[in-house]
């Protein structure tokens, strides 16, 4: 005889997965319609999940994903190794365009970098693997907020972390692409395109950065935007 399966389990489960399809949070009676469960069992979940810091209330009595969810994504993203298959193409862009190719994900209020290629130069940029960066200025960074959950972004903040403005995610969306912002203690810039997962959602940014004296970004953007998808078809299973 097998090992019984723990129902409560795929209960909680299959609550996280529902609330992960609202763009906008749920309140606890449409959830328990949605998953076929009694308001009283589903709302016993939500209140456990709320205790454990994976989800989070609204002033408005809905249920949404805390930020706390990221994390499993992050560590699924590299227990998965996606990081590892990503390493060929950020190692031809490193080629092609002769600078610092990187793959960075949103873990908490910053970018962290979970992959890069350096090429072997002279004058070179210090991208080091787990180096954190703002999420309001850097090219990484305001791709993972442009393409971010509505309720994502407005929980960042919520807690006051800086971000771009909405004009700005606009922008950045409509253009398939973002350009860091200009930093006098950093003499470098960089060009982010996003990574989505098999339900389209934003799962990582691949960037490729310079010193601002010899790296146009806007030049290459056609290059990294292209080295993104081909890093989506790689989650998505057709690469």
């Amino acid at each position: 005889m097998g090992t019984q399966i723990l129902t409560s389990s795929l209960k909680t489960l299959e609550v996280l997965a529902a609330l992960a399809d609202e763009p906008r949070g749920v309140g606890a009676s449409e959830l328990a319609r949605r998953i076929g469960g009694s308001r009283g069992y589903v709302h016993r979940q939500l209140v456990t999940l709320c205790a454990g810091g994976w989800i989070e209330q609204a002033e408005d009595g809905t249920y949404r994903l805390s930020l706390r969810v990221s994390r499993l994504s992050d560590a699924a993203f590299t227990q998965a190794g996606l990081g590892h298959r990503a390493t060929a193409v950020l190692e031809e862009l490193a080629a092609k365009l002769d600078e610092t190719a990187s793959l960075a994900v949103l873990d908490g209020d910053s970018a962290r970098i979970v992959q890069r290629v350096e090429v072997d130069r002279l004058l070179r940029v210090d991208a080091r693997i787990e180096a954190r960066m703002p999420i309001s200025d850097t090219a990484s960074g305001r791709v993972l907020t442009a393409w971010a959950l509505p309720h994502d972004l407005d929980a960042l903040r919520e807690a006051g972390v800086a971000t771009a403005k909405d004009e700005e995610l606009e922008r950045i969306r409509r253009d398939g692409f973002a350009v860091s912002l200009p930093n006098p203690r950093e003499p470098t810039v960089a060009v982010a395109a996003p990574v989505f997962d098999t339900r389209r959602r934003v799962l990582a940014a691949l960037s490729v950065v310079g010193p601002t004296v010899r790296f146009d970004a806007e030049a290459a953007a056609s290059a990294v935007v292209a080295g993104a998808a081909r890093v989506t078809a790689l989650v998505s299973g057709r690469g």
